[in-house]
């Protein structure tokens, strides 16, 4: 199994379908928006990218990972996308701008320089508008990294989205990580099982201490330690080692919607998205613990919504319900 985005029938797609396709009110909502608006989405493994004129979404070309905290020259890298696709707004989700500071400078930097309306916000409320097309409810994302966001029409909250080094539990990278930690228990007789172990070794091609070795002298490279997952996703039928570190992930991410319905509201829909959730065994412990559905539309699409606020004048506020 390879991780991809858990939004049946949309996010897999190289083209979306026609805007009266899409679900109920929303698809009446985005074809009755004015100009040519740009969404897009960066992740931990892509930056992905729609249009949205004429009653009509399209993809154009995912482009590399960004973060607002370590990617140099992200402002240029976006002026660079917006002058390729020449919309009349843009809506973009970044991670790394979990502060409005942040988000708001490169607002005015991006607003500037290209002539055009844009607004730039943490990614999760990009993921939000688009599982919930606008409208109020809790996303939790569960890719290369993890966190929560959720909306309760006047507050935002989150929770999660950490880091790889504070944070990041039952992503990607935690599942990969936990993976070879119980390969490595497995050969010193400490836990872990010779399944794990064999799917693990088989998937590095090399034996653990190396393996180790090109985690050690690339700490931050993630994409190391995320093809793990997915392994551990597969054998977790067949073992009770790589079950439970799949139901660890689920649990953790069920306990994230459960700590923003506390703070916004406990009436709030759940929804699941992220390469994570799309593995059955996780997403149908997350499911039956937060009840939660499927995205009506990926993040990107999110943003174009997003977009579509911006060009109207009806940015909704970003004030921060803290716990």
């Amino acid at each position: 199994m390879n991780y991809k985005h858990l939004s049946p029938g949309l996010a897999d797609a190289p083209d979306f379908p026609d805007i009266l396709d899409l679900p109920g009110s929303l698809s009446k909502r985005l074809a009755d928006v004015p100009g040519r608006l740009l969404g897009i989405d960066a992740g931990g493994s892509a930056t992905r990218v729609v249009v949205l004129a004429g009653g009509k979404l399209s993809t154009l070309p995912s482009a590399p990972p960004m973060n607002a905290t370590i990617t140099p020259g992200i402002a240029d890298r976006l002026l660079d996308m917006i002058g390729t696709a020449e919309p009349d707004a843009v809506g973009i989700g970044l991670p790394g701008v979990r502060t409005a500071g942040t988000a708001g400078e490169l607002t005015q930097i991006l607003t500037k320089l290209s002539g055009i309306p844009v607004h730039v916000t943490d990614d999760g409320i990009t993921a939000t508008f688009g599982a919930f097309g606008g409208r109020p409810g809790i996303v939790v994302h569960a890719g290369t990294g993890s966190g929560a966001c959720g909306w309760d029409g006047t507050r935002w909250a989150r929770a999660g989205g950490r880091g790889y080094l504070l944070g990041d539990e039952g992503s990607a990278y935690w599942l990969g990580r936990a993976a070879v930690s119980a390969a490595m228990h497995w050969e010193d007789g400490t836990g872990g099982s010779a399944a794990v172990h064999r799917a693990v070794t088989a998937t590095a091609g090399c034996p653990l201490p190396d393996l180790a070795r090109k985690i050690y002298q690339n700490p931050s490279e993630r994409a190391i330690l995320t093809p793990f997952a997915p392994v551990i996703s597969d054998l977790a039928a067949r073992d009770s080692v790589a079950l439970s570190l799949t139901h660890e992930a689920a649990t953790y991410l069920a306990s994230l919607a459960e700590a923003l319905r506390n703070r916004l509201g406990r009436e709030l829909p759940v929804c699941g998205a992220g390469g994570v959730l799309s593995a059955p065994v996780i997403w149908e412990r997350f499911a039956s613990l937060t009840e939660a559905s499927a995205p009506l539309v990926p993040p990107e699409v999110g943003a174009a919504l997003l977009a579509a606020e911006v060009l109207q004048g009806r940015v909704p506020g970003e004030e921060e319900e803290r716990g």
